[in-house]
């Protein structure tokens, strides 16, 4: 293991391993390590050190600090001024066996967006600026300390998600949010999933301002506690100043008779439940993730059912599907043709229990054209394949 300090370092590093045509991984506290391939590197540059807050301006809603640095301290940073992270930074430590949830480097290196992201955008959407370096060796910057900055690419978009494999960041600069004064949840029994994503569509179509809806089935709901009269539960969660959040419940609650209120202590709880996947920690088997469009997922989880036994439960009002089943090829590779019979989407190996990623691709496979899209911009930033090389797709 290589341990760098900063960006001059990592420089250092990768000119080596250009020369020496080594691959390299990349990592800080490494929580992130069971998402994607397993690659085989020569080495690992350890990027830990990179940690710290830079600048704080809760006047005008910007953070700058170093990529290494733990969410627990981001998280208290912003606590101590009450503000939030707005894309609502998934904490899971519990389904990964790792010891926490990292750093706000792996956070945006995987784009991890909670509940919120379905509103509010995911992490790509609030990163303004970074300081890095690419495969080549070479320093580079983009964006800004400030919202509106339009200069060059936004490779904002592009860096987050991309697994370290185009660059090593340092500095990086966000936007915070103010964190709301209250938030509750409505939940409503129904019938069927199908019902339950119609039910989240409409009061999602209504004036009444939600920012995050899940359905839970029932087993999957009696493990967060609740007791539910149906089939599925339909949760909505509302946010904001006390006195609009109280009004705009009453107004979803007299309209829909049958739904049940949960306050702000008990709102919050479900959510961080939901939000870090601790309703599937303890089921056996991999768990997978699937990106879907929320009409799809009753057809989609039908079809699955069809042929194996697993636990589920849906966030991004059912666009976002948690499933917990058997290990190995069969269950990913039906996953994968339900996605595409039903308006295509992507499944993602979260957990891997037994050898998985041995037999199927960890993240969704690319079309061919969207493979060389991938071979084009890896190749223009890091020619040589020194970072993460094939962390998430098999010769990228």
């Amino acid at each position: 293991m290589i341990n760098v300090t900063g960006l001059d370092d990592a420089a250092a590093v990768i000119a080596d391993a250009m020369e020496q045509q080594q691959h390299l991984g990349v990592q800080a506290m490494a929580t992130k390590a069971a998402l994607g391939r397993d690659a085989d590197y020569d080495d690992v540059i350890n990027v830990s050190a990179f940690s710290g807050i830079i600048d704080y301006q809760p006047d005008e809603l910007i953070l700058t600090l170093r990529a290494g640095t733990p969410m627990h301290e981001v998280e208290s940073t912003l606590a101590s001024a009450n503000q939030m992270l707005a894309f609502e930074v998934p904490d899971l430590h519990k389904i990964l066996a790792s010891q926490s949830a990292g750093t706000i480097g792996g956070v945006l290196a995987t784009n991890a967006s909670g509940p919120r992201r379905l509103t509010a955008g995911a992490a790509r959407d609030y990163l303004l600026g970074f300081d890095a370096i690419s495969g080549r060796g070479e320093r580079f910057k983009s964006g800004g300390k400030v919202v509106k900055n339009v200069t060059g690419y936004d490779l904002s978009k592009l860096i987050c998600g991309s697994y370290g494999t185009l660059a090593i960041f340092d500095e990086v600069t966000l936007k915070t949010l103010p964190k709301p004064e209250t938030n509750i949840s409505l939940l409503f029994p129904c019938d069927d999933l199908s019902a339950a994503v119609a039910r989240i569509a409409g009061i999602f179509a209504s004036p009444h301002e939600p920012n995050a809806a899940a359905i839970l089935p029932q087993a999957i709901a009696a493990k967060a506690g609740i007791d539910v009269a149906g089939v599925m539960l339909a949760i909505i969660r509302l946010e904001g100043i006390d006195v609009s959040v109280a009004d705009r419940a009453a107004h979803l609650l007299a309209a829909h008779k049958e739904g049940v209120k949960l306050d702000n202590d008990a709102s919050t709880a479900l959510w961080q439940q939901i939000r870090d996947v601790d309703l599937l920690a303890e089921a056996d088997g991999d768990i997978w993730k699937l990106s879907c469009a929320p009409a799809s997922a009753p057809a989609i989880i039908a079809t699955l059912f069809d042929q194996f036994d697993f636990q589920f439960f849906a966030d991004w009002a059912g666009g976002l599907l948690w499933l917990a089943g058997p290990s190995g090829a069969e269950f990913g590779t039906a996953m994968r043709s339900a996605l595409a019979a039903n308006g295509n989407g992507h499944a993602q190996l979260i957990r891997d229990s037994g050898n998985s990623k041995n037999v199927i691709a960890p993240l969704q496979p690319l079309s061919s054209a969207h493979y060389a899209l991938h071979k084009r911009v890896k190749a223009a930033f890091d020619p040589r394949s020194v970072l993460n090389f094939g962390r998430m797709h098999d010769g990228i």
